[in-house]
């Protein structure tokens, strides 16, 4: 027999938002049930964590929910025989329960696998047993590293329920213990209280009885049998109709209709049956309730444990059902009655005793329905047993290790020893309110504190073998020392060295590849960060949200006495994945018609693109060493020009930065330089933390001299005529067709495609709104992104909008130096030279001219080319207004 696992971990961990995938099935309403019951507490004890949502019997594949719902309706109401017999095959033969778990477990472990990768959570919870199983399967076969936790929404776990694989096996009394031991021997398991929503708790009978508009005077027997209203329901409602009027029954019939409209039918005497269908306030109808009758012990059980009503178990259903109240009988939780008469008698004489509450306490250690520690259960404080020893060759990383996607492998691909592909941000802090600067110790306690939740920031490379993909592992512990260096600049200095020596070193690949460096004592006590990871970690956006998850708000502080974690002060909306499209077959069809054709064109845009412009920007430079130049635009002209314009912001800077590269070319200028500006092809994507995500497109930009606003309409025709010619569409199949091959061949062609051949610059404008916040209680004066190169690309332009500026970082090879900081010196100058000659046109027009006071046209309110990002996620609640429908229908959005 097991006893209950006691995780061995460290301190708790600080109340982070999290990311939390809720791996439920739409199949009765247990599981969803308790789904809901663990999100509520999740968003109690982390607020502001973002849950996602995912039926298993729904990614499984088309009708598979439905053949399963149809299978268990049919066999419990029907084949009563056939599924006990199957159900105690599970308990009789080990070798059927474990071939049965393998199948199934690789079934949904497939299907479940692109929904784990594209939500990033850090924290999974499981109320179904598939969901479970493929979860494990997951956990073998591929090392999937985050958290995971099973709930058991069953009185007495079977074996679908238990697994060894996961961290914690979470059922709801002791004696439900020694089953799961045996069910699953080595399991950790743990005892929680029964997971049900905050509402279902003890309450004043009476008044709960007037709220649901039943007669307080009469001891309410609720009958409630799930929501598809399976077993003897009818025959236990005629039996308790006819004790008398003492008693009042409700007969809860879920969504079962036709039970509902035969007990309507009835013939029962006025006020002793109320029939109702599916209740949406359970809590208050429990709380009124002297007795439940129910026959399956799953989740309506609970909620009456909880409540504290006692319970009868009537002609239990077949398999899960009986055990549960056969558990439930020897543990003392309720009684069981098989014929009408032993029903009337039982209820009989529960009502002649005083109401007494049932109690199903948890261990002491399994708080908060055992979340924190399963939270905590992959904690280290020294080195993972099953991790092997660091580096890209461990043979635990062969074993079980998460494929990179093929778009992450690229960017682990096309590094070369003198373009590393590293990206991240460089944060520009104020001294604290006591005029402290923020010191590697602080920053390195805040790492520790963060990063149990941070899974992004603990995942290593790993090698699969020469024509394997190379994988992630997730990191038990990572020593935040080894990441972070600290130096101080002298009196006089600037700091720019130090960070410019920083971008010139590649990122160790033996380790999570991050850093971060501090830069100490600079001028009016201020402080600088610069974090970065590597790009096979993710792209800019990840990069951004991945620092969210360091900040602090900068709200007041919370009851512990530190300011709240970034987004602590909402609760962000549920997200459902996986699920199908909800639009009608035809309209599937059309959307499926113009995605295919828009990549065609994109595909022949590809095919027909000519070579890149020759410029002395793209000769060859052996250095690695790099200089980071960086800008300051104040976002109230940057967004005064763009309206101006009639332009999106990020069309404005776009052009901004290429009059700016023709500016500080050298001579002679070409009339065009082609960029790759990153656009984000799916609009509900919601701010992954890991992961290349976004696409590109390649555009022409005019960087002759030329007048600016001219400059902007070529910019934003060549811009939507790029995003609507299905050229993001066609490179990210390209991208995935890459990935399928051998890796030594997708290798050659990454290292082919990604040059200077095909580009000459790359421009990345960030869509999200960044908020500043607090780092250590440190405020944040600025943020500015830095981009990765490409070989033989050796300038890039990153544009990151705050509050109050649009910040601008220019990385490039120290070869062209003197041409960052000329780029920079244009961009503030050219929209100098724009706001003037727009604030020149409003003159000569005058008053009265549809302008509005702001300086914008009045059918120019707002920015017209969106960006495919929820913008709450990376801004802290705040959003950019944005032009709808300037972008046609299905088109990637500027990212």
């Amino acid at each position: 027999m097991n006893a209950p696992h006691r995780p061995g971990v460290p301190g708790p961990v600080e109340p982070i938002a999290r990311r939390v995938l809720v791996v439920s099935a739409d199949i009765g309403g247990g599981h969803d049930a308790t789904g809901r019951a663990l999100e509520e507490r999740i968003h109690a004890i982390w607020p502001g964590s973002r849950v996602g949502w995912v039926d298993t019997l729904e990614v499984m594949g088309p009708g598979v929910g439905r053949g399963f719902r149809r299978t268990y309706v049919t066999n419990v109401a029907m084949t009563p025989w056939l599924y006990e017999f199957f159900w105690a095959s599970l308990w009789r033969h080990r070798w059927f329960a474990t071939a049965a778990k393998w199948f199934t477990g690789a079934w949904a472990g497939h299907r479940l696998a692109p929904v784990v990768e594209e939500f990033d959570p850090d924290l999974i919870v499981s109320t179904y047993p598939l969901g479970s199983a493929g979860l494990a399967w997951l956990r073998r076969r591929r090392g999937l590293g985050v958290p995971i936790g099973a709930w058991v929404s069953d009185f007495a776990p079977h074996p679908f329920w238990v697994y060894p694989d996961l961290d914690l096996n979470v059922v709801v009394h002791r004696a439900a213990v020694p089953v799961a031991a045996a069910a699953a021997p080595g399991a950790p398991l743990g005892v929680c209280a029964p997971p049900v929503l905050d509402m279902f708790r003890p309450g004043d009978r009476a008044d709960a009885a007037r709220r649901c508009d039943l007669d307080p005077d009469r001891a309410a027997v609720v009958v409630a049998c799930g929501s598809y209203g399976f077993g003897a329901v009818e025959e236990a409602i005629q039996a308790l109709v006819g004790i008398g009027d003492a008693v009042q029954v409700v007969a809860v019939c879920g969504r079962n209709e036709p039970l509902a409209a035969r007990l309507a039918a009835l013939d029962a005497p006025p006020g002793r049956l109320l029939v109702r269908g599916w209740v949406d306030d359970m809590p208050t109808l429990l709380q009124a309730a002297r007795l439940l009758v129910t026959n399956a012990g799953g989740a309506t059980a609970l909620e009456a444990l909880a409540t504290g009503t006692p319970i009868v178990m009537y002609r239990p259903i077949a398999a899960h059902g009986a055990a549960n109240a056969a558990l439930m009988a020897a543990a003392g939780l309720a009684e069981t009655a098989h014929t009408p008469q032993t029903l009337v008698a039982g209820v009989r004489t529960r009502l002649g005793q005083p109401a007494r509450p049932v109690e199903a306490p948890s261990e002491a250690w399994l708080p908060d329905l055992g979340l924190p520690a399963v939270a905590q259960a992959r904690q280290s404080t020294g080195t993972d047993p099953g991790a092997g020893p660091p580096g890209r060759t461990s043979a635990a990383g062969r074993r079980g290790s998460w494929p990179l996607r093929a778009q992450d492998a690229f960017f682990l691909h096309v590094q070369t020893p003198h373009e590393a592909q590293q990206i991240g941000t460089v944060l520009e802090l104020d001294p604290r309110p006591d005029g402290r600067q923020l010191t590697r110790a602080e920053l390195t306690a805040l790492l520790a504190r963060r990063l149990p939740a941070i899974t992004t920031l603990r995942r290593r490379l790993v090698d699969r073998g020469r024509w394997r993909r190379p994988g992630w592992v997730v990191e038990r512990s990572v020593d935040p020392e080894a990441h972070v260096e600290e130096v101080r600049v002298p009196a006089g200095g600037d700091g720019s060295a130090e960070v410019d020596r920083f971008w010139s070193e590649p990122l160790p690949l033996d380790r999570p590849p991050w850093r971060i460096l501090l830069v100490g004592d600079l001028p009016e006590g201020r402080t600088r960060v610069a974090i970065k990871l590597h790009h096979s970690l993710g792209d800019g956006l990840s990069a951004i949200a991945v620092l969210q998850r360091l900040l602090d708000s900068d709200e007041p502080a919370t009851r512990a006495g530190r300011p709240a974690p970034a987004g602590a002060g909402r609760t962000p909306a549920p997200v459902r994945l996986g699920t199908g499209d909800d639009r009608s077959g035809r309209a599937r069809t059309r959307e499926a018609a113009r995605l295919l054709g828009r990549t065609v064109r994109g595909l022949a845009r590809l095919a027909t693109q000519g070579p890149t412009p020759r410029t002395p920007l793209n000769r060859p430079l052996d250095s690695p060493r790099r200089r980071l130049v960086t800008a300051s635009l104040p976002a109230a002209d940057v967004l005064r020009a763009a309206r101006g314009c009639r332009a999106h912001s990020s069309e404005l800077m776009l052009a901004l930065a290429a009059g700016a590269l023709g500016a500080a070319h050298p001579a002679p200028t070409p009339d065009r330089l082609r960029v790759m500006f990153a656009v984000s092809r799916d609009p509900r994507r919601r701010a992954p933390t890991q992961g290349n995500w976004t696409g590109a497109v390649t555009l022409d930009l005019p960087v002759g001299r030329i007048p600016p606003q001219e400059r902007i309409t070529a910019v934003r025709r060549a811009l939507r005529a790029a995003l609507s010619s299905g050229e993001a569409e066609a490179a990210g199949l390209v991208m995935r067709a890459m990935g399928a091959l051998p890796t030594p061949v997708h290798a050659a062609l990454a290292r082919r495609v990604y040059t200077s051949r095909r580009l000459n610059v790359v421009v990345s404008y960030m869509p999200a709104l960044f908020h500043p916040r607090l780092l250590s209680d440190a405020p944040i004066r600025s943020a500015t992104p830095v981009v990765a190169l490409a070989q033989g690309v050796h300038l890039g332009v990153g544009v990151l909008r705050n509050e109050r500026a649009f910040e601008v970082g220019v990385l490039l090879n120290e070869g062209l130096a003197d041409t960052g900081d000329a780029v920079v010196t244009a961009m503030g100058a050219g929209l100098a030279e724009l706001l003037a000659e727009i604030d020149g046109e409003r003159a000569e027009r005058g008053p009265g001219d549809g302008t509005r006071g702001d300086g914008a046209t009045a059918d120019a309110r707002v920015e017209p080319a969106g960006v495919g990002l929820d913008r709450a996620d990376l801004s802290g609640g705040r959003s950019e207004r944005l032009v709808p429908g300037a972008v046609p229908p299905g088109v990637p959005r500027c990212a």
